[in-house]
């Protein structure tokens, strides 16, 4: 005879994987599953590695375990704010369990948010306003937005097949690179640097990096290291096809020729900001309502970091752009009752150290070993700074306790 399971295991479980197929980090799941159960009234203890979730239920000696398989996911702050709202809708007693447990399915079978095209557009409008955040002009502005928009279409047609997602980034960035080249030497000049980061910058693996370093400091170590070790095959892939890219161009068209970015006026910053906005909440598939949130993040964290860089210098100024998002984002969270996550990530897209990780397998390539090792070290202390800013802001104004 089988023993009835208890809807609450039942429910756990599904949020644990629906949380876990969503992107949240490994500290935040854990402690978003031991609050569920505390207030479902079961003892339980969970553990969140990088492709499973182990979950036991009941007093120690007597627990009953549950291994569930999942896949690593990417960040979809739509769907974790749907599934906010059905945990704090079941704490309140609005629902019931079993409609809450339904509530998980239903959003998991939910189509994506956005459609391919709109996508792609916000990779070329990302693209676009970040070639602005790095000093570049018209012409670099152009190029990376055209580029990001190749790189977009590129990512939507990967995520349909499974060949082409295993060799994305290579490809991605030898193309992008190839055509910097090309185009800056048949058509008009401009400045490869900051065109090529500027492109590719949705892909570079800052983010994904600060997180890992974010789990190993919270001591959730297999996560981290996982989450670490996929940065640096990121990083790699992406380095290794942009010097590819680059090297084919040259070959073929020749050097393209040297091109200084062309300055623009200060408001033209803010308008970066204004397109910045609106393509991250499309790229992190959150709702258009959290655009305020998400417009308000970016502007906090971009000019806090430029504040703290001209305050105490650019490894310490990540810090503080990173303690004015957390703080704003916690804050946020408890007026709102949303998820702080859903303003924290937006924001750390400003400050993540991707394009420094990326110049410096660049060097590496190019056999300049201490500038290279020297640029890798600076993005190693830029995530740490940005993990110590989080951190400190969660200890000034303590996150919600929820998702």
């Amino acid at each position: 005879m089988t023993t009835p399971v208890d809807p609450r295991i039942t429910f756990l479980i599904g949020l644990g994987r629906a949380l876990h197929g969503y992107g949240i980090p490994a500290h935040r799941l854990e402690d978003a599953l031991g609050n569920a159960a505390s207030r479902l009234g079961i003892r339980a203890e969970f553990f969140s590695g990088p492709t499973s979730l182990i979950s036991s239920f009941g007093e120690v000696g007597a627990q009953h375990t549950a291994l569930s398989r999942v896949a690593p996911g990417q960040l979809e702050l739509d769907r974790l704010v749907e599934l906010d709202e059905v945990v704090e809708a079941l704490y309140r007693g609005e629902i019931e369990l079993a409609a809450a447990d339904r509530r998980l399915g239903e959003i998991a079978a939910a189509p994506p948010r956005y459609g391919p095209w709109t996508t792609a557009l916000a990779f070329g409008a990302a693209g676009c306003a970040v070639a602005r955040f790095f000093g570049g002009g018209v012409a670099e502005m152009v190029l990376a937005g055209g580029l990001g928009l190749l790189t977009g279409v590129i990512a939507v047609l990967a995520e349909r097949r499974v060949t082409v997602a295993r060799i994305f980034e290579f490809l991605v960035a030898a193309l992008v690179a190839f055509l910097t080249v090309a185009l800056g030497t048949a058509v008009f000049p401009a400045a490869p640097g900051p065109v090529v980061v500027a492109s590719l910058i949705v892909l570079l693996p800052g983010l994904s990096l600060t997180l890992a370093l974010n789990e190993l400091g919270t001591g959730h170590l297999v996560s981290g290291t996982a989450r670490f070790s996929g940065a640096m095959m990121a990083f790699m892939k992406l380095g290794i096809g942009a010097a590819v890219g680059g090297r084919a161009a040259t070959l073929l068209v020749g050097e393209a020729p040297a091109a200084l970015p062309q300055p623009l006026p200060g408001w033209t910053v803010w308008a970066a900001l204004a397109v910045t906005a609106p393509a991250l909440t499309v790229l992190f598939r959150a709702r258009w309502r959290e655009l305020p949130a998400i417009a308000l993040g970016t502007v906090v964290a971009f000019w806090g970091s430029r504040l703290g860089v001209a305050w105490l210098g650019p490894l310490l100024g990540a810090a503080v752009g990173a303690l004015l998002a957390g703080l704003v984002a916690n804050v946020y969270a408890r007026w709102r009752r949303r998820p702080a996550v859903v303003l924290v990530v937006p924001s750390l897209i400003m400050l993540v150290p991707g394009s420094i990780g990326y110049r410096s397998l660049e060097l590496l390539m190019e056999k300049d070993v201490l500038s290279g090792i020297d640029t890798a070290f600076t993005t190693i202390l830029v995530a740490v700074s940005l993990v110590a800013g989080l951190l400190l802001a969660n200890v000034l104004v303590p996150p919600r306790n929820a998702l």
